[in-house]
């Protein structure tokens, strides 16, 4: 078997077992580390498609402890941004925005690892268009979209169960545009599809084994909150060391 085909699957599996056990995370892991085989062009499509899939059976295993409402107020918030963002950002340099972004990231970590109550009370429409709107600035711009929406929903006081199954379903609306996109810029080619098929079955075992260790975590009472604090505290120290000229 070809090695990039053996190193891709290796990737997807990976991703795979990130969503599975957090519900966000499987683009972050395996669009930097796809980009290095097979170029940026090829990697990013690659991910939208197995991002998207991913979601489908986490979103049906969870449907009873999705907050609908919240995530169809943050897929309404970052519609308009989808279309928007590429003008708007267009003359801004997106190692800005995303420095700045890691840092509300290792703020906001901090602030949610010392505390012992959620940030907010009661969910906020205005709050929760906002972070839909900057998710979709974000994609839009610098292919990023999931850290705001990730920290929104990791400050509510919401179960284990609710944060995974709504930031599953909220991916899963947005990634239909995101896909749409990528086949309207002629980026679904022949070899994407050809990786995508042909790395189906180590994303299938990924995403179980994922599913699974977050069932042992909820058995045995893992704090779930800490490690996605401190997954997205490792995300914004990544953002901010990797867009950080010395």
């Amino acid at each position: 078997m070809d090695t990039t085909l053996i190193l891709i699957s290796m990737i997807i599996a990976l991703a795979g077992f990130t969503q599975g056990l957090t519900g966000f995370g499987s683009a972050l892991v395996s669009v930097p580390l796809l980009s290095l085989l097979v170029g940026a062009q090829t990697a990013v499509p690659i991910a939208g498609i197995f991002g998207w899939i991913v979601t489908f059976p986490i979103v049906w295993k969870m449907r009873h402890s999705i907050q609908r409402k919240v995530g169809l107020i943050l897929f309404a918030g970052s519609i308009p941004a989808s279309f928007m963002g590429a003008k708007l950002l267009a003359s801004l340099p997106s190692h800005y925005i995303l420095i700045t972004m890691g840092l509300v990231l290792i703020a906001s970590s901090i602030h949610s690892l010392r505390s012992t109550k959620p940030l907010f009370q009661k969910t906020s429409v205005p709050v929760t268009v906002g972070a839909g709107f900057t998710s979709g600035l974000l994609g839009a711009s610098v292919g990023e979209s999931g850290p705001p929406v990730i920290a929104y929903t990791s400050m509510q006081p919401w179960s284990a169960d609710e944060i995974k199954s709504t930031l599953a379903f909220f991916f899963m609306l947005q990634m239909i545009g995101a896909n749409i996109g990528f086949y309207n810029e002629g980026l679904i080619t022949a070899e994407v599809l050809d990786y995508v098929m042909s790395a189906m079955p180590a994303f299938i075992v990924g995403l179980a084994g994922g599913m699974i260790a977050y069932h042992f975590m909820q058995k045995y009472k893992i704090d779930y909150h800490k490690i996605v604090h401190g997954f997205l505290l490792f995300m914004g120290i990544a953002l901010v060391f990797k867009n950080v000229s010395f």
